[in-house]
């Protein structure tokens, strides 16, 4: 395969080239221009705060069913008194709330509950969108599928399942190479700069539902070797998401409804928000899935305890120690790593998904606690400030009691 190096100009253009679907009066054909205009402002400061949090009123989604059998979380609630620093000053824990933009945080220790707080209007009920939390799920789905022998390796490769991206910027690729974001394709992961890959994707599919962001895929060109360069991309993740969906032979809602959600006791339906019509759009493996609170706790105690849920295995043995294996030897940001899809806490042995706006599920193996924070911080330049002081309160709640 040759390295094209003006990849990222050539798919940008290919993706803004695609036609806007015709929209008629009655029966619009898209979603339209108000709901396209919301979609587009998502991020914006005044937005964030519901946004994060009422996505299925401004997109098609597709339901990740739960069981009726919850696995039960004993709660034992102690106060927040411990302190953390960040920014060169000493906080009380509760500062967190109001400095990070918190709207949903619980600490879950060796099992137990030990703190769950609701804000700014959000509920128990409520289902937060885990924006990039939702590519550590694709590393959870690929586990269900080698587990159960629908995916043979990580180390097969993507053309193995997806054919159609022979002769693209994935030929070569691994399963692994896309969980470490090492495919090589030529992408600038930028979802505020127009004319690049990354946001013309998201512009036509997200905002505007006329491609699937995963075409996106079909006009990649490489830029490394796979395996051979770390650099973080949505459209990575987007195509693991769509290799599962193609080894299961079902939308991976439903690969993830039947395979965990159910049998590993989450309480309450999620969903996937698809990027088109029910029965035409793809779940947004990248950054679309919404659950409640607990639901996301019920995930970390998962990672925590080595994949076992109900006394169930749900992954290989040795995957999550793998997971969880640093390959960027601490250069993926400040003071974190990146392993599958997971991000590692540099000088702990906690890991991490991690979404923008703040989203959060911290496990800590060493201390036995599971940390899920759920916010509507700012994105860009700004949340370099914000980032720091989560990871420092992420730490110290790490090593409190919870007594």
């Amino acid at each position: 395969m040759k390295i094209l190096h003006a990849g990222v100009a050539t798919a940008a253009l290919a993706i803004a080239a695609l036609p806007l679907p015709a929209v008629a009066q009655d029966g619009q054909t898209g979603p339209s221009p108000a709901v396209m205009q919301y979609r587009e402002s998502m991020f914006d400061e005044a937005i964030r705060p519901l946004a994060n949090r009422t996505m299925a009123l401004m997109f098609n989604t597709a339901p990740v069913e739960a069981g009726d059998s919850p696995l039960e979380l004993p709660v034992r609630s102690a106060p927040l008194d411990f302190t953390y620093e960040a920014n060169g000053e000493i906080h009380q824990a509760s500062d967190v709330i109001e400095n990070t933009f918190v709207d949903g945080l619980l600490i879950i220790k060796h099992g137990t509950i030990v703190y769950e707080g609701n804000f700014n209007r959000s509920t128990a009920e409520s289902r937060y969108n885990s924006y990039s939390m939702a590519k550590s799920l694709n590393a959870i789905m690929v586990g269900l599928a080698v587990k159960e022998g629908l995916i043979g390796s990580v180390t097969d490769q993507v053309t193995q399942y997806l054919p159609e991206l022979n002769g693209t910027g994935y030929d070569g690729a691994t399963i692994r190479d896309l969980m470490e974001m090492r495919s090589g394709i030529a992408w600038d992961e930028n979802f505020f700069s127009p004319g690049t890959p990354s946001y013309d994707a998201h512009v036509a599919s997200w905002v505007q539902e006329r491609t699937r962001y995963t075409d996106a895929a079909l006009i990649t060109e490489r830029e490394h070797e796979p395996g051979t360069f770390n650099r973080y991309n949505s459209l990575d993740a987007a195509v693991a998401g769509w290799v599962v969906e193609r080894a299961a032979g079902m939308p991976v809602s439903e690969y993830l409804s039947t395979r965990l959600w159910k049998p590993a006791g989450m309480q309450a339906d999620a969903f996937y928000v698809i990027d088109g019509e029910p029965g035409v759009g793809r779940e947004f493996t990248a950054g679309g899935f919404n659950a409640v609170l607990r639901d996301y706790g019920r995930l970390g105690l998962l990672m925590l305890n080595d994949g076992h849920a109900k006394g169930t295995p749900f992954f290989p043995d040795g995957f999550v120690a793998n997971l969880r294996r640093d390959i960027t030897e601490g250069s993926a940001g400040d003071g974190l790593g990146y392993g599958w899809f997971w991000w590692t806490v540099n000088g702990t042995e906690a890991f991490t998904a991690l979404g923008g706006e703040g989203q959060y599920i911290y496990v800590d193996p060493e201390t036995e606690t599971v940390i899920v924070k759920m916010s509507h911080g700012p994105v860009g330049p700004a949340a370099d400030p914000v980032g720091a002081e989560e990871l420092a309160f992420l730490k110290a709640a790490s090593r409190w009691d919870g007594r």
